[in-house]
Order: structure tokens, then C-alpha cells, then sequence
């Protein structure tokens, strides 16, 4: 568990890699090319390290993506490559020096004056569906780390409805089966292209809550 110092620190790096994002035209550009807009930069305080922080120089140029709970405060940073990988890259998409934690928990609170709430595979795709489908959603990491943590489950208890937004490829359908079979009220959504992103990059949110039934 963080102690108060280390919070603090992880709060005024976030600060400092949102800043250094701001200032970068490159990096802002990738983003809004997935369609992360700069309300979801802001909201979701989305940085670029710039190595003003020695800890964090090996990830220098990355996308940080910081971990935010209520009491806590940036709990954790995760720092995403300022590219779309291909085959050839030989480099880890995403990576980070802290513990595995659920992305978005700030989402259950909307979630439980909904009634339902969303579970995807990636981060972004966790902020399309609450910022922009109005989909109330967290992110976990994949099917392996989803079976390490045997306590998160119960985080979805009793909720009417749990919208699976599985990535179409076998890994997608890895994790989405577990969550099903782990979880109740279960809803498994097939989206038209690979992920959320994607799909919201080329249809908009509608169509994603019309597969989810929400329209």
C-alpha cells in the first residue's frame, strides 16, 4: 500500500507529464487520432513523460496514464508507447513500474446510480465508453491478470447488468468467457471492428450503445 509521500509524488508527476503533454502537438495529435479528445485528456489528467522525474526516464516519450481512485488520489502510472504497434515492434505497448489495479474505479460510483456498468481491456477504451458512450466502465489488463485477482469480482456484486466490451480477437474472447463464468447479470457486446476504439474512431458512440442495447 502507498503511503501519503509516495501519493503525493505520483499526484505532482501526473501534473507535470499533463503539462508536458499539453505542450506537445505530436503526441496530442496521436491521441485525438483515437479518439481521445482534450475534455478526456483533461478528465483523465492523460500526460507524456518528459524526464523531469530520473524514476521514469526509461519510459521518456511515452503516454502516462495515471491510476486514480477517490480517497487515494494517482495511486499508480501506466505509460503507453505514442504509437499504434505493428508486428515489427519489439517493444512493449504498454508497461509500469506499479502494482495491477482495476483502471477507472471512479466508475462503480456512476455505475451504482445507473444500474449497470462496463468492463473492457484497455484503458482508453475504459474512457470512450464513460466519457463518450456515457457507459459508466473500468479496464483490467487481461484474462491472466483478471485470474490473479480473485477479490476483484466481488467489486461487481450486485449490479443489475455488467456489459463486457471484449476485444474481437482470442484473447478478448479469453477474458470476456472468465468474466462471464465469475460474474452474474453478465452481458457479453460484440462490437463491428477490433475494440471500442476502434469502433468509436470510425461509427461514434451510438452504434456502441446500440450493441449494448442501451439505445
Amino acid at each position: 500500500m502507498l503511503d501519503a509521500e509516495s501519493r503525493k509524488s505520483l499526484g505532482m508527476m501526473a501534473v507535470a507529464y499533463h503539462e508536458a503533454l499539453l505542450a506537445n502537438p505530436l503526441a496530442l495529435s496521436y491521441l485525438s487520432g483515437r479518439g481521445i479528445s482534450q475534455t478526456v485528456i483533461d478528465s483523465y489528467r492523460l500526460g507524456q513523460v518528459d524526464g523531469a522525474y530520473p524514476e521514469h526516464a526509461i519510459y521518456e516519450g511515452r503516454i502516462s496514464i495515471p491510476y486514480v481512485t477517490k480517497l487515494g488520489g494517482v495511486v499508480a502510472l501506466k505509460f503507453r508507447v505514442a504509437h499504434d504497434c505493428t508486428e515489427a515492434c519489439e517493444h512493449q505497448k504498454y508497461i509500469t513500474p506499479y502494482s495491477t489495479r482495476i483502471y477507472n474505479p471512479l466508475a462503480f460510483e456512476r455505475a451504482e446510480q445507473v444500474g449497470y456498468i462496463g468492463v473492457c481491456e484497455g484503458e482508453f477504451d475504459a474512457m470512450i465508453l464513460t466519457a463518450e458512450c456515457d457507459i459508466p466502465s473500468v479496464a483490467v489488463p487481461g484474462v491472466d491478470t483478471w485470474k490473479q485477482h480473485q477479490e476483484w469480482p466481488r467489486l461487481f456484486d450486485g449490479f443489475p447488468k455488467v456489459y463486457i466490451f471484449k476485444d474481437n480477437d482470442e484473447a478478448g474472447e479469453k477474458l470476456a468467457n472468465r468474466i462471464s463464468g465469475d460474474l452474474e447479470s453478465t452481458v457479453t457486446v460484440g462490437l463491428p471492428l477490433k475494440d471500442v476504439n476502434a469502433t468509436f474512431c470510425e461509427y461514434g458512440a451510438r452504434i456502441i450503445r446500440e450493441a449494448a442495447g442501451l439505445e
